[in-house]
């Protein structure tokens, strides 16, 4: 009998077991995951992970595997060629493709172009890429590209997908105003049972931050908000995240090595993501003053996993005090992070957990899950 499932065939430049790239590969894997059992997923991506060159250990490149609920295709560096991405295409003709990113040359452009003279249905998925930040790096080239693709009509055809109504705004504004949009969230990690959290002593705080180490993560930021902290308060913060920039890196590590003595800071580099979530279970706070977020994976599995969150408000996750989540403050107001930080330092375990009761579920009905993977299905119909 043949089978009824939508079949979709996901061109992306890193997933599992990758986990350097953060965001982007969590949002693959999680649809993958949560849906899986109903949609034929393949996967087409690098054989190795983000800013690294060597590849992953055990896994076979070049032809299916299978990896969880998806068959994986790794491209080893010497078979990254256009002629490989439309050869994948010719073998699936009754696949449709989704495009995670916009700008990557074999997993973006590539697949693009040969969809569209294949004439498969074709959904891209931007992924902040089109984000006012992140158009300002390699501007012109960036620029340039989407002036040739709307030109020669690579968008006309499309279906995006926006995981927010301002991903949504920033598609009409770089695509098309009358551009083919559907908004729909990201879907997190769903964590097993929540971990007993470390005890919280007053004038004693664990925070962790979790992202990479770069301009637009605003680490350098994060660290001088330890500057001013009372010295009265003992504090230990975990960056856990790939270093994008080592120049900018040096930077923050001068800024660490110049904290007060009662400011502890750790770099632990990046992690997957099964560890970084029995790290929330070691810290009382999540900190993150970003420069802007798409959807925030970090921010949203912290919530989950019962940790409340200090964020800027330059992410979707909005009026977090009112619900007890945490909060989230402008940037342009740096004293605010540090009176905040000041609170749930001076906290006894008594007043944190009067102050974050019931966190997990309470963020668990901001996700909307049930309703988002019926609308995931119906993107791929």
């Amino acid at each position: 009998m043949k089978s009824t499932k939508a079949k979709v065939l996901i061109f992306t430049d890193w997933y599992l077991p990758g986990y350097k790239a953060g965001g982007p590969i969590r949002s693959c894997a999680n649809l993958v995951h949560l849906l899986g059992d109903e949609i034929d997923f393949k996967v087409v991506c690098l054989d190795h992970d983000y800013l690294e060159t060597e590849p992953y250990a055990n896994v076979l490149p070049n032809k299916w595997i299978n990896v969880g609920k998806a068959d994986v295709w790794y491209i080893s560096s010497d078979r990254l060629l256009q002629s490989t991405m439309k050869e994948i295409m010719l073998d699936l003709s009754d696949y449709q493709v989704y495009i995670n990113g916009v700008f990557s040359k074999y997993f973006s452009v590539t697949p693009l172009i040969k969809a569209n003279k294949l004439g498969r249905k074709i959904t891209v998925a931007p992924r902040g890429m089109l984000a006012e930040g992140a158009l300002s790096i390699k501007p012109q080239k960036k620029k340039a590209f989407l002036n040739l693709a709307k030109f020669l009509g690579l968008y006309r055809r499309v279906r995006f997908h926006a995981t927010n109504a301002d991903e949504a705004n920033q598609i009409k504004k770089e695509i098309a105003r009358k551009a083919d949009i559907q908004v729909i969230p990201n879907l997190p990690s769903i964590p097993g049972k929540e971990a007993q959290r470390i005890e919280k002593h007053e004038n004693s705080l664990k925070i962790i931050s979790v992202a990479r180490i770069a301009r637009e993560k605003n680490t350098a930021f994060a660290l001088e908000c330890f500057r001013n902290i009372d010295s009265k308060f003992h504090v230990e913060i975990n960056f856990v995240g790939t270093v994008y920039d080592s120049e900018y890196f040096s930077e923050c590590k001068i800024i660490a090595d110049t904290l007060p003595a009662n400011v502890a800071v750790t770099f632990s580099g990046a992690m997957p993501s099964d560890s970084i979530a029995g790290l929330f279970a070691e810290a009382h706070l999540f900190f993150l003053p970003t420069l802007g977020e798409n959807y925030g994976h970090a921010i949203i599995e912290s919530l989950l996993n019962g940790l409340p969150v200090l964020i800027s408000d330059k992410t979707p996750w909005k009026n977090l005090q009112n619900d007890g989540l945490g909060v989230e403050m402008p940037l342009s107001e740096p004293s605010g992070f540090v009176n905040y930080i000041s609170q749930i330092a001076a906290m006894s375990q008594a007043d944190y957990d009067l102050k974050f009761s019931n966190l997990s579920e309470k963020a668990a009905s901001r996700v909307h899950l049930k309703e988002n993977i019926e609308a995931y299905k119906l993107l791929f119909q």
